[in-house]
């Protein structure tokens, strides 16, 4: 009767125990699987955050997170969408209707020489392009818009960039019918 103590015992702890009888050793290996097993403790992860704004700027900010527990972390970026997972490494997005901070801080709307409407880093003739957006008809231009475009149109605020836009797309050049 002894000997069946062990074989009992070894019975009660597979049934309730689950399926594996076989001990963790601790070297972070799952007996069962074969695979690494997560250690108890937080979890580590780089989220990077991009933010896509109107006028066609995108921004990357990486941060290191602690995880204690799921449920906050997600919460924490509600307001962002998934875009890539990997281990380590989470990569949220978001798109703003509003201009980027640099649009504001230094932006100007002005033609290229090929009169495409544009939002310079600076004023049109240092050249540095942030986004463009459509041709206009320069013919159809008044010439007092046409001195603001060349000397350079502030971006100061979203509404403000809506309007330029707007105002200029009635003016715009049509593309030819091929």
């Amino acid at each position: 009767m002894k000997s069946l103590y062990p074989l009992l015992l070894l019975g009660v702890l597979l049934v309730l125990g689950g399926t594996s009888a076989v001990a963790y050793e601790g070297d972070g290996i799952s007996p069962v699987t074969g695979t690494k097993t997560q250690e108890k403790g937080p979890l580590v992860v780089e989220v990077v955050l991009r933010t896509n704004y109107a006028d066609g700027v995108s921004t990357n900010q990486s941060v290191y997170e602690t995880i204690w527990a799921m449920e906050d972390f997600w919460s924490q970026y509600a307001d962002w969408q998934l875009v890539d997972q990997e281990e380590g490494r989470m990569i949220f997005e978001r798109n703003l209707e509003d201009i980027s901070p640099a649009s504001k801080q230094n932006g100007h709307f002005g033609l290229t020489e090929d009169g495409i409407l544009t939002i310079f880093d600076g004023i049109p003739a240092e050249e540095k392009v942030i986004q463009t957006f459509f041709q206009i008809d320069v013919g159809k231009l008044e010439s007092q818009r046409r001195e603001q475009l060349m000397e350079g149109i502030p971006v100061e605020s979203w509404y403000q960039f809506e309007d330029v836009i707007q105002s200029f797309s009635k003016i715009k050049k049509e593309e030819p019918v091929q």
